[in-house]
Formats: structure tokens, sequence, C-alpha cells
């Protein structure tokens, strides 16, 4: 599965899920993280959110530095 479509899954049934990265980490992806991940993403052009998808499922390393971004992304907004 695809992580947009994981971010879907969680963001839908506000339940955790765990994802399963490209070098075979193991990710629990919560509600909260869907949330502050898709915010972004859907806000970055198709090249930036494509480069973001990739890191997102390439390892859990990539994907804390990822959720760490759009975190601090989201409250620089506030």
């Amino acid at each position: 599965m695809s992580i947009i479509k994981s971010l879907q899954e969680v963001l839908n049934n506000q339940e955790p899920i765990v994802f399963e990265t490209k070098d075979g980490s193991s990710i629990h992806i919560e509600p909260e993280h869907a949330v502050s991940l898709a915010s972004v993403h859907d806000n970055m052009n198709k090249q930036n959110q494509e480069k973001m998808r990739n890191m997102m499922e390439e390892s859990e390393e990539q994907f804390v530095k990822v959720l760490s971004f759009c975190n601090s992304q989201l409250n620089e907004e506030e």
C-alpha cells in the first residue's frame, strides 16, 4: 500500500495503522500524524509532493524527518 493510501485510511478511520517502509521498518501512523502530513503535502507543488512521498516510504528515519518538518510548518502557521 502506498503512503498516501495509508494516510487516507488513517484519516478515514481515525485509527492508527502500521506502514512498512522500503527498508523494512515498521512505522505506526497515528491520526494526528496523518492530519499533519496530509495538510502539508496537499499544499505543496506536485514535484515536492512526490519527493515527500518518496522520503516517507524510504525509511523510518526519513519518515520522522518529514513528520518533524510538517509539524514545524503547521506550528509556524498558528
